[in-house]
């Protein structure tokens, strides 16, 4: 079933983003775990912050449905519609069923997690809808046709050369490999996108159940303009995002930039509440309150803990499966720790348990307490319970466990491998990686090369 997985996912994307080793993002993840870890050395209630804001996130999925029903007279009290999606189809629908009523033929969209789980894009596009992402990263990825490999960096793959090539040819414009000067390009051509759009689609970091304020982070401003220049926006939110106040606010803000980017607080905080006067009159505001398996997971006790994620992206970074593949090695939206746990629930519904080398670096540096290594080691467990596993795992066990038989199978080992990248197997899984060669000979032959028995 893994190794199905594994060949789907190689498939499906280009080569130059499915290579075994990426250093963009090596060295992309060690400048962000460098930056969050000087600024936790400044927090000495760091840990006390956390045990908080697990506190506040059990609370919320404890009683999701009577905050959700807050949330909801909330929002409507102050003028917005809220529509519930319980799976993916369904939320597609209702929002290309909004740009059908609004006639729009344009839309802006900032970077949102949750529109890429559900597929949205390609919806848009269906129903002859132009939509240009505003992230720089998100719309550097969608120049390129690929899906974003990180929460919150969603180009980090690419180098700045890579990027210097996109705009170079998507854009027209002169070629310039210096992260300013390409910062600079994309915001320039992006800027008249807001004003020209008949609509903007934002995702939502944390909502508010009790004043039915909607709270949103970001660096650049586009989330901003995306969510104020068009006469509609669209606030799609998965059912986990909410908490119960504005002063629950306050730690989860202290943790969030820290984890996500090495920063004290992100450039933006954006609070949206009430309906935005516009030059034509009110505009027009939607929340799409997504579940997609979120309850689900919500009603299950061993599990229900991955609804606390902040969506940080630490887990990804300290991950060292990530450092070494990127997001892209998943084969779906959520990677990482993380990932691996939501895929029953958010995603494919793939085992990707084997992704994972259970050294416990994730658990120690999620913000919010998630065991995420012990939670995986479970998973992994039960999958195991799976007849075919247990064949596999019974005979390697048995091979391990008889020296001779080790032995013996050793050099039929080694000459099946030199045949793996020419056979029907190598083919799609060396295709685009590079796969080691055994060795001529093992460490114990290495290590006593006159005594070719084991004890």
């Amino acid at each position: 079933m893994f190794a199905r997985q594994v060949q789907k996912t190689f498939r499906n994307h280009p080569p130059e983003i499915t290579t075994l080793e990426v250093p963009a993002i090596r060295l992309a993840v060690q400048r962000a775990l460098a930056a969050r870890a000087r600024l936790v050395e400044t927090y000495p209630h760091w840990e006390a912050w956390r045990k908080q804001a697990k506190a506040i996130k059990s609370e919320v999925v404890t009683h999701l449905s009577d905050y959700l029903d807050q949330l909801r007279r909330q929002v409507e009290g102050w003028g917005g519609q809220v529509l519930e999606a319980p799976d993916s189809r369904t939320a597609c629908r209702l929002i290309t069923e909004l740009v059908g009523r609004h006639q729009v033929r344009l839309l802006v969209k900032s970077k949102s997690m949750t529109s890429e789980e559900i597929s949205l894009n390609p919806a848009l596009e269906a129903a002859n809808c132009r939509v240009t992402e505003t992230d720089l990263g998100e719309f550097i990825v969608q120049l390129a046709g690929q899906t974003p490999s990180h929460l919150t960096a969603p180009a980090m793959h690419l180098n700045r050369d890579d990027i210097a090539d996109l705009f170079s040819t998507h854009l027209d414009l002169p070629r310039h490999n210096d992260p300013v000067v390409l910062s600079r390009q994309g915001a320039k051509f992006l800027r008249p996108r807001y004003w020209e759009a008949q609509m903007g689609i934002t995702g939502v970091n944390f909502a508010a159940a009790a004043s039915g304020h909607l709270i949103t982070l970001e660096n650049e401003g586009n989330l901003r303009l995306t969510a104020t220049a068009p006469p509609v926006h669209v606030a799609l939110m998965g059912l986990e995002k909410i908490i119960p106040t504005l002063a629950d606010l306050e730690v989860l803000l202290r943790l969030l930039p820290v984890s996500a980017t090495g920063q004290r607080l992100t450039a933006y905080v954006n609070f949206i509440r009430g309906m935005k006067p516009q030059p034509g009159g009110r505009q027009a505001f939607y929340l799409i309150l997504l579940d997609n398996g979120r309850r689900r997971l919500a009603a299950d006790p061993l599990y229900r803990e991955a609804l606390f994620c902040l969506r940080c992206g630490a887990c990804l970074n300290v991950c060292p499966i990530f450092q070494l593949g990127g997001g892209h090695l998943y084969g779906q939206v959520y990677p990482g720790a993380i990932g691996i746990l939501l895929a029953p629930f958010l995603g494919s519904g793939v085992d990707l348990t084997d992704l994972c080398t259970q050294c416990g670096a994730c658990s120690q540096i999620c913000p919010v307490g998630i065991p995420l290594a012990e939670q995986i080691c479970r998973r992994r467990t039960e999958s195991r319970l799976h007849p075919a596993l247990k064949v596999m795992t019974r005979g390697s066990s048995s091979v391990l466990e008889h020296p001779r038989l080790y032995r013996f199978l050793t050099p039929l080992w080694r000459f099946l491998a030199r045949l793996l990248p020419d056979g029907p197997g190598g083919r799609w899984w060396g295709e685009n990686r590079r796969l080691p060669m055994p060795a001529e000979e093992s460490f114990f032959e290495s290590q006593f090369p006159k005594r070719r028995t084991f004890p």
